[in-house]
Parts: C-alpha cells; sequence; structure tokens
C-alpha cells in the first residue's frame, strides 16, 4: 500500500542525460540563460577610473607601490645609461666645435710670420732641428695668458683615430670638454714630464682605446704656436689610483708625455697609463711656452735664457770668413717643487660636492612637473591628455637633474 508505482523516479535517475546540439561561441556553458543577471542582454557596469573607490591601504596596496616604484627607478636608471653614453658625446661634440672657434682665435692672436719657431727667413732653406745662426722671431714671443678650460693644445693619436683639442686643466668641468692639461706639469714640448687626463668611456670617450697603443706609435701634439711634436709611445702600464707620480717630472733633461685614463673601462678603480718620448729627430725641445697659466710669472715651466757670448769665449775664430758666433738660446729646465696632488688621481664618487644643491633643485622642479601634470590630467579626466602635456617638460628637467647627478661621478670616468 505505500510502495510507490514503478513509473515514479523524483530524482529523474532514469532520465537520458540531454546532449547539446548547439554550436556557437560555447557561451551557454559560460553564461548560461537560467543565470540571472549577467546574461548577455545585461551590460556589464564599468566605472570611470576617477570616480573608482580607493583601494584600502592594506599589505597589497604596499607590495604594488613598492613593485610600481622599483619599475620606475629601472627606467630612470636605463634613460641615466643612455645620457651617459650618448647625451654626454653630444655636449662633448659641441665642446669641441666651441674649442675650434676659440684655439683659432688664439692661434690668430700669435700673428702672421711667428708660427714655425726654428725656421729660417728664406723659404727655401727647410726646418732646422738646431737652432741657426739666424735668431727666429718667433724665440722673444711671450706666451698667450690661459685660464683653466682655454684650449691649450690639439692632440692626434693616429694609431686609434683620436683627433682633440685639449684643454687647461683636468676639474670635472674640464674634461666634460676634452682631455685636460695637467696645469703643475710641463707643456707639450717641453723638457720634463707633460700629462693629459681624458675621458675613457663618457663624454666623446677620447682615451677609449688607449690601451691599443704600442710602442712606437705616433702622438702628435700641436700647441697655439702650431708647433706640431711628435712623440713615441715608449710603454703602457697600469697603477692605483693614489699613483700621482706618474705625472712627476723624473729627467728633467727629456721631454716626455703621459697620458692617463680610468681602467677598467666603466670603472676608476685603477688608472691606465701611456708614456711616450719626444722624437728630437723630427720635433725640436720647445724654446719657451707656447702658453702661461695665471701664475706663470712665479712658476713657469721652463726658463729660456738667451745670451750673445763673443768670438773670444764661445767659439774659435776658424778664418776671417766666419766672425763671431752668437750662441742659441737654450731651454733651462726648472724642477717643480709643487708636487701633483694626488685627490686629482684619487677622487672618486661625489667628487663635486656642489652638484648636490643642482641635483635637489632640479629633482624639486621634475617632481613639480609630474604633479602638474596630474593636475591636468584629473582636471579633465583624461590621463592620456596630462601624460601628453608633461612628456616634453619631463625630459627637459630630466636631462638637466641627470646632468647634475653626472656631477657627482669620477671626473676621469
Amino acid at each position: 500500500m505505500f510502495e510507490p508505482p514503478d513509473d515514479y523516479d523524483p530524482f529523474g535517475v532514469s532520465q537520458p542525460i540531454p546532449r547539446v546540439t548547439a554550436r556557437g561561441s560555447g557561451k551557454y556553458f559560460t553564461d548560461p540563460p537560467n543565470h540571472v543577471g549577467t546574461g548577455s542582454n545585461v551590460p556589464t557596469p564599468t566605472v570611470s577610473f576617477w570616480d573608482r573607490p580607493k583601494p584600502p591601504r592594506d599589505w597589497y596596496w604596499f607590495l604594488g607601490r613598492l613593485g610600481s616604484g622599483l619599475i620606475i627607478t629601472s627606467l630612470l636608471m636605463f634613460l641615466f645609461v643612455g645620457y651617459q653614453l650618448w647625451g654626454t658625446g653630444i655636449e662633448e661634440a659641441q665642446s669641441q666645435n666651441r674649442l675650434d672657434d676659440s684655439f683659432a682665435e688664439l692661434v690668430a692672436d700669435v700673428g702672421e710670420g711667428a708660427a714655425n719657431p726654428g725656421v729660417t727667413t728664406d723659404p727655401g732653406v727647410t726646418k732646422s732641428t738646431t737652432p741657426s745662426d739666424d735668431p727666429a722671431p718667433s724665440e722673444t714671443r711671450e706666451p698667450i695668458p690661459i685660464v683653466e678650460g682655454d684650449p691649450l693644445a690639439i692632440i692626434e693619436l693616429p694609431t686609434i683615430g683620436v683627433r682633440k683639442f685639449v684643454v687647461a686643466g683636468v676639474r670635472t668641468a674640464d674634461l666634460k670638454k676634452a682631455p685636460g692639461h695637467y696645469p703643475d706639469t710641463p707643456l707639450p714640448g717641453e723638457l720634463g714630464n707633460a700629462a693629459i687626463a681624458g675621458h675613457r668611456t663618457t663624454y666623446g670617450e677620447p682615451f677609449r682605446k688607449l690601451d691599443e697603443l704600442e710602442v712606437g706609435d705616433e702622438i702628435r701634439v700641436t700647441d697655439l704656436f702650431t708647433r706640431q711634436f711628435v712623440y713615441r709611445v715608449t710603454g703602457t702600464q697600469i697603477v692605483g689610483p693614489a699613483d700621482s707620480w706618474v705625472v712627476a717630472t723624473t729627467d728633467p733633461t727629456i721631454a716626455t708625455l703621459t697620458l692617463t685614463t680610468c681602467h677598467p673601462e666603466f670603472s676608476a678603480k685603477l688608472r691606465l697609463i701611456v708614456s711616450a718620448e719626444l722624437d728630437t729627430s723630427i720635433s725640436p725641445v720647445a724654446a719657451g711656452p707656447a702658453a702661461a697659466y695665471p701664475t706663470a710669472e712665479t712658476s713657469a715651466n721652463s726658463t729660456t735664457v738667451s745670451s750673445s757670448v763673443s768670438s773670444s769665449a764661445s767659439s774659435t775664430t776658424m778664418d776671417d770668413s766666419v766672425g763671431e758666433t752668437t750662441s742659441a738660446p737654450t731651454t733651462v729646465p726648472v724642477i717643480f717643487d709643487v708636487e701633483v696632488e694626488s685627490d686629482i688621481f684619487e677622487r672618486g664618487w661625489f667628487s663635486d660636492g656642489a652638484a648636490w644643491s643642482d641635483v635637489l633643485v632640479w629633482t624639486a622642479l621634475e617632481i613639480f612637473v609630474v604633479w602638474g601634470a596630474w593636475l591636468v590630467a584629473k582636471r579633465f579626466r583624461n590621463r592620456l591628455l596630462g601624460a601628453t602635456v608633461g612628456f616634453a617638460p619631463f625630459l627637459v628637467v630630466l636631462y638637466f637633474v641627470f646632468q647634475n647627478v653626472n656631477r657627482l661621478l669620477p671626473p676621469s670616468l
């Protein structure tokens, strides 16, 4: 009496499973028709970025901000590397163009007819490596007054394809323009050790391939009197950052040249030194300096002494046609008492402390540009508009930020 009928099946166990015959995108399975509220006929509400509720400042919010900060920092570092490799090269090329004009003006001030000491007034007579009986007019030329940053010479390294103007001084600002001459060393062509420093990786990287020079390679230096001095490489060495003795004069009777740069590349840990000696068979020792620093009167690199000696004191009369002989000007080398400061070699990070104030000012201005772009985007409720408005000012200010940050780096990197 209480038994159910044979066809009673409350759970539909005996019913066949319906087979899907519809073909399409499969939306039947992802969003079935009986799923109320999310069907194809009900649009998904979209909320504007500016109307979205602020997320809670929990652990996930902190991780998100940290990740965004790291990504932005990485992009800025990438841009700074680009500035180091290419931006500084553009600045150096512009400086070289200005130095070209300044060098030409200084040479023009010397005047014509006094450009080649050691050359007689007869056009048919070739250059002599020994003083002639007729003193050249250039022997009485006064050195050109210069200050640090002024063009001093032209250096050519044919083996590695380098031709650069050389400036006076090795300050950070000087080495940005060109290779710099150590003020406490003799000028190129004079007796003693003339020393020149240059960048290896940035600002035109003039000494990038300095390690490729070999013994016997030529180094040509042209001074403000347009005298060209040919040096021959005598050796290379790697020294520590405190070994400033490499630019000191050890033998005041010969003219040598020392080129210094950082080693290895992209580092200021050590110093690469290239030594060279003047080839006197081609270039005579300079009779006097072509330029003088502000303190040249009291600490000149060399002193030219001209003396006339009678035939009875300085020469022997061979016959009636010889007569008296005037002795040639002689260059008396001066041994420097002032030792080259080693901090020029040891200078490392944060070399220009004055750059900190400029870095902070430009960084604050950069933040102001970003904030202004954000206000524009918020005012017009369009982030793309804000990015477009702030893009150009952001890059311009960022350039000056990088320029001043770069002042904190080693000056001869």
